[in-house]
Parts: C-alpha cells; structure tokens; sequence
C-alpha cells in the first residue's frame, strides 16, 4: 500500500494517463490558511477527549494526537487500476480501484484493508484495522479549490474524530 512517489514522476503520469470517472482531484494540492491548522485539529480532538471518563482523558488525547496529522500538501494520482496520494514526503498510499477490499500491512505489523469509492466530484479511502477505521475524503469545491475531511472511528473513542481542511491547486 505504501510506495514512494517522486513528485516529477507523478505529475507527469497524473496529466497522461485517463482515470476510470475523470475525477478532476489529480494533481498536488496545498493547505490553505495553515496558520489556525493545528487549532483546528486540537479543537477536534479535545471535543472527542471531553466526552472520555475523565481517568481516560491524558492517555486519549495523546493516542488521537499520536494517529492524525496535518498534511501541507497532498498529491493524488489515480492511474487505470488504483488510486494514488501522499501526505507530504510520507511514502504514498495506494488502493485498487476495482477491487472491494485491499489487503496490506502497516509499519507496525498491523493488517489493514482498504477499500475506494468515487464520485462525481470526490474521492473516499476508507481503511480498517483493529485500531478502528479511518475514511479520507477529497471533494472539489470548485476547479481550484478541496476540501479534505477525515474521521477517525473506534470503539475506544466516544464519538468519531473529524476534522476539515481546504486546499487550493498548485
């Protein structure tokens, strides 16, 4: 699932190769206002760690903080037979567009599966592992500009974890 993308290489696969929807997200995309970033993400977390048992509340806040992250910069690819994108320098991230579920490890040995799901004007990763689930969204909000949310689900959290950033096209 994880591969490493250099940027040239990605660009230029990005403008030659047809996806299966024409979804018009490929491309490298940058985080908008990242001045109140990280309250955004703090403020999300701390709505889910108040609903914890109070007991719960320090080792909670450190977990959520410890599974998200903001990324600057987002590049998307989607190539006739799976769905590309990567946080930053983090190695990509790549899921099957045909197939209902795809099966990798992550750095911690842990199973995870993933599934894609596509729209008119998205596109949704939804991963699974004993942690909980994570779903990725990016949605066009006009030719230049996405919105990306996140929500984090498990059942050791009270309520799932969601937050929204927006980014415009480079």
């Amino acid at each position: 699932m994880k591969k490493p993308i250099l940027p040239a290489v990605m660009l230029a696969s990005v403008i030659s190769m047809p996806t299966m929807a024409e979804v018009p997200l490929s491309g490298v995309w940058t985080l908008q206002d990242s001045n109140n970033t990280q309250e955004t993400l703090d403020s999300a977390i701390e709505g889910v760690v108040q609903e914890m048992n109070f007991l719960f509340r320090a080792i909670g806040r450190t977990v959520l903080k410890r599974e998200t992250h903001v990324c600057h910069s987002w590049m998307l690819a989607t190539t006739d037979e799976s769905f590309l994108w990567q946080c930053d320098e983090i190695p990509a991230n790549e899921l099957a567009l045909t197939a209902n579920q795809t099966e990798t490890m992550s750095d911690d040995g842990r199973l995870i599966t993933g599934s894609y799901k596509e729209g008119d004007r998205y596109v949704a990763t939804i991963l699974e592992s004993e942690r909980g689930k994570r779903t990725n969204l990016w949605r066009m909000v006009s030719e230049n500009e996405l919105e990306y949310t996140t929500t984090l689900e498990s059942d050791k959290i009270p309520k799932p974890l969601t937050w929204k950033l927006t980014y415009t096209r480079n």
